[in-house]
Order: structure tokens, then sequence, then C-alpha cells
């Protein structure tokens, strides 16, 4: 074998090697994000039970393992047209802390990661000086 059959070999080896460890994660990364929503609830201290409209999706929602012991979130059934509902029971804040957990829920193959916040009583608005009036009013 000549020098030049050495060098082609050991480029092609080298572009095969290239080529196979090319493959990386970033695909999954991709399909992530064309398949992952958002959504956020927010409920006062009170302990109660909320049915929550999942938007954007139909179908039978799964709800992934529990993530907080002051919080249940339980699928209801679906017929597959209708919009995905799930149920979210909270227990009483007593502390008076804000507390936040994320729960996912998956939808075939989509997947809503649902923010749940407690305690959360006031929404600030910074560009508001402080009145008794509401931030927004409609014009009617």
């Amino acid at each position: 074998m000549n020098v030049m059959n050495k060098v082609r070999i050991l480029a092609l080896s080298a572009i095969i090697a290239l080529v196979l460890t090319a493959c990386s994660n970033a695909d999954n990364n991709v399909y992530e994000y064309f398949h992952t929503y958002y959504q956020t609830e927010n409920f006062t201290s009170v302990a109660g039970s909320y049915t929550v409209e999942l938007k954007f999706m139909k179908g039978q929602p799964v709800v992934g393992q529990e993530v907080a012991d002051w919080v249940t979130v339980t699928a209801l059934p679906n017929s597959g047209e209708e919009p995905s509902k799930v149920e979210i029971a909270v227990k009483e804040n007593a502390s008076g802390a804000e507390r936040t957990t994320l729960q996912a829920i998956t939808v075939g193959e989509f997947t809503v990661k649902l923010t749940i916040n407690q305690g959360f009583t006031t929404v600030e608005n910074p560009n508001e000086e402080e009145t008794d009036q509401p931030a927004y009013s409609p014009v009617k």
C-alpha cells in the first residue's frame, strides 16, 4: 500500500468517526421545545378543589408523579374531543408564606408543565401608584 492510499483510508476513517459521533441530544431538545407547554394557576391560601382546563390540549391527561404534599392533581375523564381538564386540590396554607410547585402532565405526545402557586394574594404593578382603584378599568 502506498502512502496516498493510507492517507485516503485515514481521512475516510476520520470522516466516518465524525459522522457517527456528531449525533447528540440536540434532537431531543427540539422535540421537547415543540411538545412542551407551560401554564400557571394561582390559588389563595384557603383549602379547595378546582377544575382547571389545560390550554391547547385535547385528550386524556396523564398526571406525573406527585411533587408536593400540599397539592393533589387528578386527571379528569376525557373522550379525546373535548379540552383536557384536571382537578387541583390544595390544602390550607396556614403559614401565610407563598408556595409553588411544578407538576408535569402528559396529553398524548405533549407535556404541560403546570406551575401551581398558593398564597399569592396580591399582584404588584410597579407602574401604578397605590390607590383604592383597580389597576385596569375597561372603557365602555
